[in-house]
């Protein structure tokens, strides 16, 4: 079992993830600027307030684990750095205390694979100009990640859905290959603590959909 920290844990995909976690019989530490809205009575689980995007905010708070989950999220399409600024604060805090292992949460919009059909394509096309502000800025985390030498996953979830899950999860490693058009939050958050220290999603992005 593992000793994991997720970010942003009261989102609506970080609460999840925490529930997810729990039940896989790992520690969790959630983090979030009001941690205690999760109100969830655990042993094995531990919150802690932070507000990511103040640099230093994480100092002290990831010791003694073994795994970093961001489950950070722009709130509109505006411009933004939760992702770029929010990530940076999370891997100085890692460096503190020799951490590796950080799975952060990106979209599938941000690449188009190869064979991709052409109505995926322009549909993609028109998403990223929409959603100019966030996108750009999950590229810049991304750009960050790749010039780290963190062991790092960007998980790309189609569309994000409050759908049960699902027996047909469809996965690209790599994000080299198309995926479905909408993904169960509770197919994503299964899918990051099914892999959380799996070498295969070391370095890469990973599209996913249910």
């Amino acid at each position: 079992m593992a000793t994991v920290a997720i970010v942003a844990a009261t989102g609506r995909t970080g609460r999840i993830l925490v529930e997810q976690a729990l039940t896989a019989g790992h520690t969790v530490t959630a983090i979030a600027r009001k941690p205690q809205s999760l109100d969830v009575n655990q042993p094995r689980l531990t919150a802690r307030d932070a507000d990511v995007l103040t640099p230093g905010s994480l100092d002290g708070l990831l010791h003694g684990h073994d795994v970093v989950i961001s489950a950070l999220g722009s709130p509109g399409r505006g411009p933004t750095t939760v992702y770029s600024a929010g990530t940076a604060t999370i891997a100085a805090a890692m460096e503190q205390v020799g951490m590796r292992r950080l799975i952060v949460l990106s979209s599938a919009g941000l690449g188009v694979p190869d064979g991709a059909p052409v109505a995926m394509r322009l549909f993609a096309g028109l998403l990223r100009r929409i959603m100019r502000g966030p996108y750009t800025d999950m590229a810049r985390m991304e750009h960050f990640l790749a010039t780290s030498d963190l062991d790092w996953t960007s998980v790309r979830p189609t569309a994000l859905t409050d759908k049960p899950g699902s027996t047909t999860r469809r996965v690209s490693l790599g994000a080299t290959a198309p995926v479905g058009n909408q993904t169960s939050r509770t197919d994503l958050a299964r899918y990051i603590i099914e892999h959380l220290e799996d070498p295969a999603t070391y370095r890469t992005t990973v599209a996913i959909s249910s």
